[in-house]
C-alpha cells in the first residue's frame, strides 16, 4: 500500500483491493483476522515487518474507489486496528512460520492478501505489543512522502521550464500534471490532496507565483509563517 494509505485506514477503518477483480479479497468474511504487513525503515534499511492487527467487522460492496487507491467494489469494514510497537521484522522469526517458504520468503508475501496458517497467526500475535495510536515509526513514512512530492514538484517545474515554451501556467493545470507525473512512480493522490499539499508547501520550492483576477484560477498559497495569499499562475521562467 502507499505510504499514506495506512493512516487513512486507521482513521476510516475500511480496506479493499488495489485490483478491481482481486481474487482473495472475495474469500474474506466477517470475523476474519488480518495482519498488516509492509516494508518500513528500520536501522536505515526498509525492512519487511508486521505493523498492525485487525478484524473484519462487515463485508459490503461499493463502486467508489477508496482513498483514490483501492479499486475493488468489495470493501472490508474493520472493527478497529491495534498497532505493533515495536514493529515485528519478519527476518527475526521467518524460519518459525510454515506459511513462508524459507528460500523465497520475500517473494512469498508480495501478494496483496495472503492466507497464513493458524499456528503462524498465534506466533505473530504472541510476539506483539499492541497500542491504539498511530505509531511514530509509521509517521516517518509520511515525511518521506512529503520529500518525494517536493522533489516531484521541483522536477516537473524544471522539466516544463526546459520544454514547455510558456512563461506562465495556471497553478491548477500544473497540479494536474503533477498528478500524472507521480502516477508514473505508482503513487496515487487525489487532486484535492495535491492542491492542499501544494498550498502549504509551495514556499519550500522557491518557485515564483503570480496573482490572477480569474476566481476559477485562484489557489491560496501559504508562506512559512502560515499566512495565506491568493495566486493563479506559476512562473516557468
Amino acid at each position: 500500500m502507499d505510504d499514506d494509505v495506512l493512516e487513512d485506514i486507521s482513521e476510516n477503518l475500511v480496506i479493499g483491493s488495489v485490483k478491481r477483480r482481486g481474487k482473495l479479497i472475495n474469500e474474506i468474511r466477517a470475523g476474519d483476522r488480518i495482519f498488516i504487513f509492509r516494508a518500513i525503515p528500520l536501522n536505515g534499511r526498509r525492512t519487511l515487518s508486521f505493523v498492525a492487527y485487525t478484524m473484519v467487522d462487515e463485508v459490503y460492496s461499493s463502486p467508489e474507489t477508496l482513498y483514490d487507491y483501492y479499486e475493488s467494489p468489495r470493501k472490508l469494514k474493520l472493527r478497529g486496528i491495534k498497532f505493533f510497537n515495536p514493529p515485528l521484522p519478519l527476518i527475526k522469526f521467518r524460519d518459525k512460520l510454515v506459511s513462508v517458504e524459507p528460500k523465497r520468503w520475500s517473494s512469498t508475501l508480495k501478494s496483496e492478501y495472503r492466507r497464513i496458517d493458524e499456528r503462524d497467526f498465534r506466533i505473530i500475535r504472541s510476539r506483539a505489543n499492541f497500542i491504539d495510536r498511530f505509531p511514530a515509526y509509521l509517521e516517518e513514512l509520511s515525511f518521506s512522502m512529503d520529500e518525494f512530492l517536493i522533489n516531484s514538484i521541483m522536477g516537473l517545474h524544471s522539466l516544463l521550464r526546459r520544454t514547455d515554451g510558456r512563461k506562465q501556467m495556471e497553478i491548477r493545470s500544473f497540479i494536474k500534471l503533477l498528478d500524472e507525473f507521480i502516477r508514473t512512480y505508482g503513487i496515487r493522490k487525489s487532486y484535492e490532496e495535491l492542491e492542499e499539499f501544494y498550498s502549504v508547501n509551495a514556499w519550500r520550492t522557491g518557485i515564483k507565483h503570480y496573482p490572477s483576477r480569474d476566481p476559477e484560477r485562484i489557489v491560496t498559497l501559504y508562506n512559512s509563517r502560515g499566512a495565506g495569499r491568493d495566486f493563479g499562475l506559476i512562473s516557468l521562467e
